[in-house]
């Protein structure tokens, strides 16, 4: 099919790749069927222009996800391109819009409720900018932002009515304005199962990075309770309303149950149930919680009263906010005389402080729900804990959490105009597995010249752990004496302590993924050590050296992979070749962190003797064109 588009980007020194038009084809193959397609596009493939140019050059409103905001930031700069020669051709403007969950945008009105002082200047600053509320452009406290972001239990649709910042809002307002006339809507994974955007039905979806879709998707469905919900979003809001409450011992709690189940760094412990701490749970939280509840309400509805016995009208905002809370009985409700003036400012202070009991309602409310469901154990859903340092609490932050085992059947892809599903290692049966989609399936060739890549396998075992760190080392100085750019590919935490005081090297979580992979770019850094992140989504141009620690199986410690071992057990299916499949993906999409190019190259080095061993491994590698050099000693 003829691109105007396309043929414009070739003259300006687009290469020409049979891959691209053959996606092309599928894209456009796709709306006219309105099917679904599962595309494997490898590393070189162009995927990005593949599925944009028909997108763009039909007139198509689509939605695209990708796995992380990083990500999103990548597209972001691919649609800027594209859209500017697309102008220059035709004079026509491509609208697109960037969005994320709630959380990531700022809400003035919680802002403006907190001490002046307790302000960021930088975020005062980005306040007179024209900042459209993103979290990713002010870098402040996550735990700071937790109390000045966009909350459901806080901006309930009531309140949003009535709320004095509605006109200004960078997320229901701007943003919500600008989605309503956006042709493309970039998104995450975990905002794709919310399915929280405008018209779905019209726009062609785009998963990209489909190859974790699963995962994300997972995340996005779990929930749970923790020491900072309780310790300061629910038991701080109570001691607004009753000072003389005694604290309740939540940091006891957790601390009883689930400190011991943790080694040195690790972060987070798989759990069997929930059902041994419903009891404690009970008794030491939820019980008390419910006395405060009671005393507080009886207490909102006394001064509730009183404010009302003393006031010969009260303003239909007042009148209004009272008949949601439930605080008055309609009898009471109905003798109220309404006004039609804006709210005196006795009134704005009684419907903050109603405003502040509903936020405390919601959370109680999702704490029951929470404890109700610890007294189950059904088989397809899983449970962990985790814990974090929290400077807030000054102690550890532990969350319980529940998850389901496997998305499928909480996520479907219904209501869209049609479906293209993309990634560099795009799996039919990982995606039927663990999602239960099934789509026509696509694999693209290769075009990437990987046969001059050298890649290194060193006779270790992960298994001989003194000999593997001392080769891991080695590896990363070899790297580095032979590249200004080099990515350390791990698998736990644990191992970044074998890179430590590096000259030159950076850290994941350190800073933004994005600002370290750009200091890795310009060269700032020399190299960055990273978990999941870098396997998956960092792109780095240019020659360099990749080192994996090893084969990028799951940890059975992980909870997500706890929980699908046992699932699978319990159903009599052979969990190792789940285990298998998604090291197999992780371990592709590593290879393709090197290649970014045509003009790319370098080293892999991997120390795990292990491939040899699971021969699916050392054919994705031979596959490539890549010839395998064994070194048995480092």
């Amino acid at each position: 099919m003829s691109s105007q588009l396309y043929q414009f980007l070739l003259k300006k020194g687009l290469e020409p790749r049979k891959a691209q038009e053959e996606f092309f084809s599928i894209v456009h193959k796709t709306i006219e069927e309105g099917s679904i397609s599962i595309v494997q596009a490898p590393t070189g493939t162009g995927k990005t222009y593949g599925y944009l140019i028909p997108i763009i050059e039909r007139g198509e409103k689509a939605i695209i996800s990708t796995g992380t905001k990083l990500l999103q930031e990548q597209l972001r700069r691919d649609i800027e391109t594209l859209r500017s020669y697309y102008f220059y051709l035709t004079g026509e403007d491509v609208d697109y819009l960037v969005l994320k969950g709630k959380s990531n945008y700022l809400c003035l009105d919680r802002l403006k409720a907190m001490p002046s002082e307790q302000v960021p200047a930088e975020l005062e600053d980005l306040l007179d900018s024209q900042w459209d509320g993103d979290v990713e452009f002010a870098r402040v406290d996550p735990e700071f932002w937790s109390k000045v972001c966009v909350d459901d239990d806080y901006c309930t649709p009531h309140y949003r009515s009535i709320c004095k910042y509605r006109d200004e809002c960078y997320y229901w307002a701007k943003l919500k304005r600008r989605e309503k006339k956006a042709r493309i809507l970039i998104i995450n994974h975990a905002l794709l199962a919310l399915k929280d955007f405008e018209d779905p039905q019209e726009r062609l979806l785009v998963i990209d990075e489909a190859h974790e879709l699963d995962k994300y998707i997972t995340s996005s469905l779990t929930d749970g309770i923790s020491t900072y919900t309780l310790r300061v979003e629910i038991m701080e809001r109570v001691l607004q309303f009753l000072p003389e409450a005694s604290n309740i011992d939540v940091e006891g709690f957790f601390e009883r149950n689930f400190s011991g189940l943790f080694k040195s760094e690790q972060e987070q412990v798989p759990l069997q149930d929930l059902v041994p701490y419903v009891k404690d749970f009970e008794n030491s939280i939820l019980k008390p919680l419910n006395l405060y509840h009671k005393k507080i309400k009886e207490k909102l509805i006394s001064e509730v009263h009183n404010f009302l016995m003393s006031s010969m009208w009260v303003s239909e905002k007042l009148a209004e906010y009272l008949r949601r809370s439930m605080l008055l009985n309609w009898e009471e409700y109905f003798q109220l005389k309404v006004s039609f003036e804006e709210p005196s400012e006795e009134e704005e202070k009684l419907i903050k402080k109603l405003k502040s009991y509903e936020l405390l309602e919601r959370r109680l409310q999702r704490v029951k729900d929470f404890y109700k469901s610890m007294k189950e154990r059904p088989a397809e859903l899983g449970f962990a804990v985790s814990r974090r340092w929290s400077s807030k609490l000054r102690t550890f932050n532990y969350r319980l959490e529940r998850f389901p085992v496997f998305p499928a059947g909480y996520f479907d892809l219904n209501g869209y105009k049609g479906v293209v599903i993309t990634s560099a290692t795009a799996d039919p049966e990982d995606l039927y597995y663990t999602m239960g989609i099934v789509g026509n399936y696509y694999e693209l060739p290769h075009s990437f010249p990987y046969e001059r890549v050298e890649f290194v396998v060193y006779g270790v075992s992960p298994k001989e752990k003194k000999e593997w760190e001392e080769c891991l080392r080695f590896a990363y100085k070899r790297l580095r004496t032979l590249y200004d750019k080099v990515l350390v590919l791990l698998t736990n935490k644990e191992q970044i302590e074998l890179f430590k005081g590096e000259e030159g090297l950076a850290v994941q979580g350190e800073d933004r993924l994005s600002f370290l992979v750009e200091a890795l770019r310009r060269g700032d850094i020399k190299a960055l050590v990273g978990l999941d992140s870098l396997w998956f989504g960092v792109d780095v141009k240019g020659r360099k050296g990749l080192l994996m620690a090893k084969l990028p199986f799951d940890s059975p410690e992980d909870p997500l992979t706890y929980h699908r071992i046992r699932y699978l057990r319990e159903i009599g299916e052979e969990p190792f070749e789940y285990q298998k499949r998604k090291a197999l993906i992780k371990f592709r999409q590593g290879i393709g962190r090197l290649m970014r190019s045509k003009e790319d190259g370098g080293t892999i080095i991997l120390c795990d003797r292990r491939i040899f061993k699971f021969k699916e491994f050392k054919q994705v590698v031979e596959e490539l064109g890549m010839r395998i050099k064994y070194i048995k000693n480092a």
